[in-house]
């Protein structure tokens, strides 16, 4: 008999239930209600400065909570603040009081300035680093009056307050004390972990008492083992979860991520793309809700801007480029392309020589995946349908890099990782870290500034109502979707809600058994 990693995971897993579960005329031994499953590395940490694994950082969420959340919509409410006032770049949040850490220390604004602290040493790691660049300093005024002092002037600050707060006396411990709906029994590095509810919880007592989380390898043997019965959920992001998710023994509940999936044009002259009727035409040519359903196997979200469609600052209106491949026929006329030889593949005349539409489509290896490779595939055969020669090449990432640095391609279809944080800077300021395409205008630059100075919602919400309608026009990408996650569960989990990459199981503490 051959004994692999997998078998002795998913054996680990089923010993795990059972002795979670209590035994015969062992009353004192106390029952779990959820057994999930989650990915994390052999030396994975929950101390929420080190910790830096999704699905653990989903977890951390239902242990520690922020002065600031994001709700169903990601917008900036008051959690641990109870309100805040804002004078120029002086933001002053009174905090609640008479709420308890897990230890039952009284939770006060020293907590915050020294989580703030903790996370800036982490370094940039840590996925909570980028939103306190946001930040110039912290200072707790008095127990429960906090001031900071921002960056910027706009409303977009409040974002910087969403990271987790730790009590300051447990910082440095493996498992650190927040004031959330559950806290941690124990953990098992590399195993397992046990959380229960927290019964000094300032909101009305979870109804699930407590969840145990068994450690997996990869997606494919916590699959099998939701299927088994090992566990009763998980969360995953993997296209190898599109199977399952319609498996009518499992419940499925999805969530948008951060990865972007977009297209970038050459802007060089030397390219059609530079002409923007033709990055209008590409976008009418594909058909994104087949691309959605084939390509990415329904694991994407439709989104021409990177904006997650239903999020507050999201501009229904930026949704203009519909399939038409009549529209994008025209488009492609006006610009001079034409079918001149009655092959339906179109050209024009330039001094008297043919030269005919060709399109080059790059993209890069996805590790375990074809979905990029297939997406890239349909996008160039909708592009043929309408006299197109577009051809799609799949190269290493080296490679791939090369070819888009040096301008040797049309269009790339790549995904980027953007922030929780709506902070554009990166796709289209002049020095943005995934500015692939090097567009940089005054316009754009004076757009960018107002989302960060924009003050209240309201003209935060204009600032990038604004940007978007200026992105579907000029096209300096051509968005096509967000990745999607899912929880996957073999019993209704009603009440999770407003779930996103690094909280994909909010809402738990409302779950009815």
């Amino acid at each position: 008999m051959t004994i692999t990693r997998r078998s002795i995971s998913l054996a680990l897993a089923l010993l795990l239930t059972l002795l979670a579960a209590p035994a015969l005329g062992e009353a004192q031994q106390p029952p779990t209600d959820i057994v999930m499953g989650y990915l994390a590395g052999d030396d994975a940490v929950l101390n929420p400065f080190l910790c830096n694994e999704r699905d653990l950082l989903s977890i951390n969420q239902l242990v520690f909570e922020s002065v600031v959340e994001l709700d169903s919509q990601q917008r900036p409410v008051p959690l641990l603040a109870d309100n805040w006032t804002v004078n120029g770049k002086t933001w002053t949040f009174k905090l609640r009081s008479e709420i308890q850490f897990h230890n039952g220390i009284e939770f006060v604004a020293e907590d915050v300035v020294e989580s703030y602290r903790r996370f800036l040493q982490a370094g940039s790691k840590n996925p909570y680093y980028g939103r306190l660049s946001l930040i110039d300093s912290m200072t707790a005024v008095d127990a429960f009056t906090l001031q900071v002092k921002a960056r910027y002037e706009g409303h977009l600050t409040l974002y910087a307050m969403t990271f987790p707060v730790v009590q300051r006396g447990t910082a440095t411990d493996a498992l650190p004390r927040g004031t959330g709906p559950y806290w941690y029994i124990r953990y098992n590095q590399g195993n397992s972990l046990r959380l229960e509810r927290n019964p000094l919880w300032w909101k009305k007592q979870p109804e699930i008492e407590s969840i145990v989380g068994v450690r997996y390898y990869n997606t494919g043997d916590m699959l099998e083992a939701l299927n088994a019965g090992a566990i009763n959920c998980l969360s995953t992001r993997s296209p190898s979860a599109a199977f399952s998710r319609k498996l009518a023994k499992l419940i499925a509940s999805d969530y948008s991520t951060t990865t972007y999936e977009m297209l970038i044009p050459n802007l060089k002259d030397s390219s059609p793309m530079s002409d923007v009727r033709v990055r209008k035409a590409v976008m009418y040519a594909i058909d994104r809700a087949t691309l959605v359903s084939n390509a990415y196997l329904d694991m994407a979200q439709q989104s021409e801007v990177p904006i997650i469609p239903g999020t507050w600052l999201y501009e229904s209106q930026s949704a203009v480029y519909y399939h038409s491949p009549e529209r994008a026929l025209t488009l492609l006329n006006e610009a001079g392309w034409t079918d001149l030889s009655g092959t339906a593949k179109l050209g024009r005349l330039r001094n008297g020589l043919v030269t005919d539409l060709k399109i080059d489509i790059v993209t890069y290896v996805e590790a375990n995946s074809s979905v990029r490779k297939n997406a890239a595939d349909q996008i160039a055969a909708n592009l043929r349908a309408v006299g197109i020669q577009a051809t799609a090449t799949e190269l290493s990432r080296s490679d791939f890099s090369s070819r888009v640095k040096h301008g040797d391609f049309d269009l790339a279809l790549v995904a980027v990782n953007l922030s929780e944080v709506p902070n554009l800077f990166p796709l289209f300021s002049a020095n943005g870290a995934v500015n692939y395409s090097g567009s940089h205008t005054a316009e754009m630059d004076q757009l960018l500034q107002r989302t960060t100075t924009a003050v209240g919602e309201d003209g935060l919400k204009q600032a990038y109502s604004d940007i978007q309608l200026h992105i579907v026009d000029r096209l300096p990408i051509m968005g096509l979707a967000f990745r999607t996650g899912t929880v996957l569960s073999t019993r209704t989990l009603a009440g999770l809600s407003g779930m996103r990459e690094y909280d994909a199981l909010n809402g738990l503490e409302f779950v009815k058994k």
